[in-house]
Formats: structure tokens, sequence, C-alpha cells
């Protein structure tokens, strides 16, 4: 399950957090039963397990079938945001990030040339097929890219062919993407209107694709329900989600720190601090407001910022995510001691890292004097990757709600929109 350890931050207690935060939580509920908070009608993702039937997941399970038979080369997944992170983050957390599970996946999630010429000339001549996922369908990231790949297949296979291995994930009755999907005779699988990006990855933005991945639809959403049940109450002595929010919300606020680290310690969980940085930077980065968030591997990043954590500007507090039951481990058979490494006969690699971990967390608490904040969750499945998500997204809400902001819009991102379209002079 998951396991929110505080015992590591040093300028307050747990205790003293309740105390100081319970009444500014209770506020928040009454006015979000009253309906008075902004933003609310966003909050589908709290009732997602409302939203599957059997009919939708046999669907999904289906067509995933059918493109198995097809013995596919590469699978090209094409989304921006919370079109992509969450996707990537699920995949890669049960499955690893070198890829024995879901190694025919590419994620085209940029317009760099250079990379999207290396995608093409990656899949050559084989047979992939395309998970495009956009609300709208004028995102220009995946519009372009979409574009590119759907050319590069209809050239190469037809139209037929397209017709079969386009999925669209898009909105149930209006937009571009839609509009295509219909007149291309596209499956298509729909994104519940109230739900947003970054929270929309137990939709079928996300579900689809981890279906296709060999992801447990129905683990992934037990997960899910149990962090929604376990969230539901507003008491901090019980809901660790909102007690993480308080945190944060203290640090920043009373203590003036400005950064948070979101420390992992398996790469295969990068993209799950990725993840992390969209749900709090794009929920809480408003009206001037808020810590940023930034995310390190370790032990690989204590090699490059490991001196700056240690004793540079203390301006930072640290999160750190592990996992108690890794995937896979072996144990060291040591006979000789010309490395020097005899001490480790017997001992598996997880347990040295997990030395490595606590050892840290003791050098930046006790010497470094940095607040440190531990996310256990006990193995990496489909099951605690549905738990992870939405106590992850119950704690983004209730931190932007606690800054007196929605957390459920991104009013900013379009300034770039802005100026991009007019240097690209688009009437």
């Amino acid at each position: 399950m998951l396991k929110f350890v505080t015992s590591n931050a040093i300028q307050i207690s747990e205790s003293a957090i309740q105390k100081k935060y319970q009444k500014e939580v209770d506020k928040i509920q009454r006015q979000m039963m009253s309906s008075t908070l902004p933003g609310l009608e966003k909050l589908g993702w709290v009732n997602i397990i409302d939203y599957y039937s059997n009919q939708q997941l046999l669907a999904m399970k289906k067509k995933a079938q059918q493109w198995k038979k097809q013995n596919l080369k590469y699978v090209l997944v094409i989304g921006i945001g919370g079109s992509y992170l969450g996707v990537r983050a699920a995949i890669e957390m049960v499955q690893g990030s070198i890829g024995f599970g879901h190694h025919k996946f590419i994620y085209i999630h940029n317009m760099s040339s250079s990379y999207i010429y290396d995608v093409i000339k990656k899949i050559g001549k084989n047979k992939f097929s395309i998970i495009v996922i956009s609300k709208s369908g004028t995102t220009i990231e995946p519009a372009v890219t979409f574009r590119i790949f759907k050319e590069i297949m209809c050239k190469n296979f037809g139209k037929e062919y397209c017709q079969k291995m386009i999925v669209a994930i898009t909105d149930s009755c209006s937009g571009t993407l839609h509009k295509l999907a219909k007149a291309n005779k596209w499956t298509m699988f729909y994104i519940p209107d109230d739900i947003g990006g970054r929270y929309s990855t137990l939709t079928p933005v996300g579900m689809f694709p981890m279906v296709l991945a060999g992801l447990d639809p129905l683990e992934v959403l037990k997960g899910a329900k149990k962090a929604l049940d376990d969230t539901k109450t507003f008491s901090l002595k019980s809901n660790s989600a909102f007690l993480y929010a308080c945190y944060r919300h203290y640090f920043h606020v009373v203590k003036k720190l400005q950064v948070e680290n979101f420390i992992v310690y398996d790469p295969s969980l990068t993209m799950i601090g990725e993840q992390w940085k969209q749900l709090f930077g794009e929920s809480e980065g408003k009206s001037h407001k808020a810590m940023y968030p930034t995310i390190s591997l370790f032990t690989t990043d204590l090699h490059a910022l490991g001196q700056y954590l240690q004793q540079g500007t203390r301006n930072f507090c640290e999160t750190t995510l592990w996992v108690d039951e890794p995937r896979k481990d072996f144990k060291l058979s040591i006979n000789d001691n010309t490395d020097g490494l005899k001490y480790l006969d017997k001992k598996t690699l997880n347990y040295i890292n997990e030395q490595a971990f606590k050892g840290t967390v003791l050098a930046h608490t006790k010497n470094g004097k940095t607040n440190n904040l531990i996310i256990h969750i006990t193995r990496c499945d489909s099951y605690h990757y549905g738990y992870l998500y939405i106590w992850l997204c119950r704690a983004a809400m209730m931190s932007g709600y606690l800054l007196k902001i929605n957390p459920f819009d991104q009013p900013g991102v379009e300034a770039y929109k802005t100026n991009m379209f007019s240097l690209l002079k688009r009437k």
C-alpha cells in the first residue's frame, strides 16, 4: 500500500501540522460541499470508477487483441502534457524503463525535427499503429506530428490499413480530431468532459495504452478506488494525501522554501516524477505562487547534484518515493576481496540501494538541515500505480486550494501558444 512518513521533516511535527491546518482543510470541505470553490466542474476523476462499464473495457481489450495479432513492430503514442506523461509513467513503473514488456512503444511528445526524423528512420517500412490523444485535436504538437505519421502510414500501407490501425482518444461529440476520426472510421475512445488533462490518466487516455502494454486495467481501477476511499475523509490524522499538501503549504508559505525536489531511486520511476512535476506545477503555479517542482534520480544525481543538495542554498525541501519490494532483486556472491567488496557478500542489490536511500535522508536531514518527506509504496504493479496516481491527484487538489487558487485550470499555458500562432501567422 502507501505509507507517508514525516519524521524527517525537521521544522514542524505531524501533530503540529494537523493542529495548524485542520480548520483550513475543514473550511475547504465546506466550500466544496456548497460548490463555492473554482474548478469543481473538473472533479470527474473522483468518480472514475463509475465511468467504466464492462463494455468499455472489453472494447479496449478487443482492439488491443486485434493489434497484437498484426505482429506490429511499433506503436506510436502521440500526445503531450497530461495526454502523454501518465501513459508512460504507468507503463514504465510496472514494466520497467528498459522496455521488455513495452518495447514497441514510441512516444511522440514534441515537435523537434531531429527527433521526428529519428522516429521516421527507426520505424522505416515496418508495420506500426497510432494512438493519438487530444481532446480538441487542435493542440499543435500532436496535430502536426499526427499528420506526419498518418500520411506515412497511409502511403506505406493504404487507407484500409489506417482505418484499423489508428485509435483516436478524444472528445465524445465534437472537435477536430473527433470529426477526422468519424470521417475516416477510426476507432474512438472518449475523454469525459469533466476531467482535465493531468487528471485524465485513468480515462481511456491512459487506460487503452496500458491495456495494450499488458497492464491489468481492473487492478489499476481497484487501486484507484482504494485510494479514493482512503482519501475521502478531511481528517488530517487519516488522510495522508491532504497531510502532504499541508506540509508543502507550510514549507512554501511559512518557511519560504521555493523548490521541492522529488526523488526516486529507480529509473523506471523517473516518469512518475515527471507526472508529479506536471500535477503540482500546472495545478499550483498561478498568481506567482507555489514551489518549483523538480525531480532527481538517485543515486545517479548524487554524483552531480549531491554537493549542492548537501551544502548549497537552503531554499528547497525533498520528497522521496521509495518502493519497498523491487520488481526484481538478486543476491551478491563475493568469494574474494580483490575489489574490496567482500563486506557485501550475501547482500542483495536492493538492500545496498536501500542503505544509500537511508544514508542520504540522514545526511540531508541531520547535516544538510533539509526537510525530507517520504512516500513508501509496497511494489510497482498495476494496483499500486492506480493508488499512487489518485493519491497524488488528491494531494495536488488540496495543495492548490490551500493556496487559494483553482487547481484544475492552466491559463498561463495559453501565453506561449498565442505568441507562437502569431509568429506562424495563423489566421
